[in-house]
């Protein structure tokens, strides 16, 4: 590929070609490009059978996993390195790197809130040396943070009032989490019209 343009947006369309629903870039320390993929979530593969990963589940994770490994795979092809991240990889928070590439807000549920998909996205990566632009400048990527600034549905939602008193109570949320509570991601929907104060 002679233009890196044309790499960049090669990249994006074998991701939503292939199962992803949202891709876009960032950098960190504002200088090593990464590739952030947003796969759609379900409380159907995991949360209604919490103590052990369901077929399904497993077919999800396999499928993002040849995605990200046939995205590595073009990269070094091309010459650069990469190193990819699955949803299940013990790397640490996708979320900031979501967030940075303009994929979403931070929602009071403590998740990633895109204005499409709500809250209902697990992100993966791809780190790489490959010249890949931003996809948000750090202007616009502020002015995301502040999407669902009006919106209180996750919080009216918790069956555990786990977010009572302006902060996350995880005691609280942990025991409803581990038998499959979902609520707080079920019913964001990205961006609210309609204004919801607490209960």
């Amino acid at each position: 590929m002679e233009k890196k343009t044309d790499l960049q947006q090669y990249l994006s369309k074998i991701s939503l070609d292939h199962g992803a629903l949202v891709v876009s870039y960032t950098k960190i320390r504002r200088v090593e490009p990464v590739m952030v993929i947003g796969f759609p979530f379900s409380n159907k593969w995991i949360l209604d059978r919490p103590f052990y990963i369901t077929k399904r589940f497993g077919e999800e994770v396999w499928q993002s996993w040849k995605l990200l490994r046939d995205i590595a795979e073009v990269l070094r092809k091309e010459g650069y390195f990469a190193d990819l991240k699955t949803p299940l990889s013990v790397f640490g928070d996708f979320r900031p790197l979501a967030v940075s590439a303009g994929l979403g807000s931070w929602g009071k549920n403590g998740l990633v809130v895109n204005p499409q998909y709500g809250s209902r996205l697990l992100f993966a990566s791809i780190f790489t040396n490959a010249p890949l632009e931003s996809s948000v400048s750090q202007s616009r990527s502020d002015q995301l943070n502040h999407a669902c600034d009006h919106c209180w549905q996750c919080i009216n939602a918790c069956p555990a009032k786990a977010f009572e008193g302006n902060r996350f109570h995880k005691v609280r949320c942990f025991p409803k989490a581990i038998r499959g509570c979902s609520e707080c991601v079920q019913v964001c929907q990205g961006q609210t019209t309609s204004p919801l104060a607490p209960k």
